[in-house]
């Protein structure tokens, strides 16, 4: 099986949705997603690369740290500062040259299925 780099948020994700305004103290209290972790998990185990990329700021990182390690989280690395959705931005956009799937997280953290979709990309040349 190809290996994969996974792009996981955190928040609303992998445990309940904590504002960056509650503050890190807020983020240590944080209920994980169980099957999020499992999942996770798993794929780190299974050799695929973990990368976490959070709209937690380098203020949080501490307690996020914390918080993973508490609720064995396994990763490679974790990207603070990712933009905010606010006001009139509401979704996220990543453009890349190499493959790039975006799932958006519905409530079920389990390992993929194949689906046809229409979703928006650049024009052939």
């Amino acid at each position: 099986m190809p290996k994969k780099i996974f792009i996981i948020d955190i928040d609303g994700t992998i445990c309940e949705d904590i504002r960056n305004e509650l503050g890190p103290q807020r983020m240590l209290e944080a209920a994980p997603y169980k099957d999020a972790i499992e999942q996770i998990n798993k794929w780190y185990d299974d050799g695929h690369q973990v990368c976490l990329f959070t709209a937690r700021t380098d203020e949080h990182k501490d307690a996020t740290e914390q918080w993973l390690k508490k609720h064995g989280v396994r990763h490679h690395q974790v990207i603070y500062n990712k933009p905010r959705r606010i006001g009139d931005f509401t979704e996220y956009h990543f453009i890349d040259n190499a493959k790039v799937r975006a799932t958006t997280y519905g409530g079920t953290f389990k390992e993929f299925v194949k689906k046809v979709v229409e979703i928006e990309v650049f024009p052939d040349k």
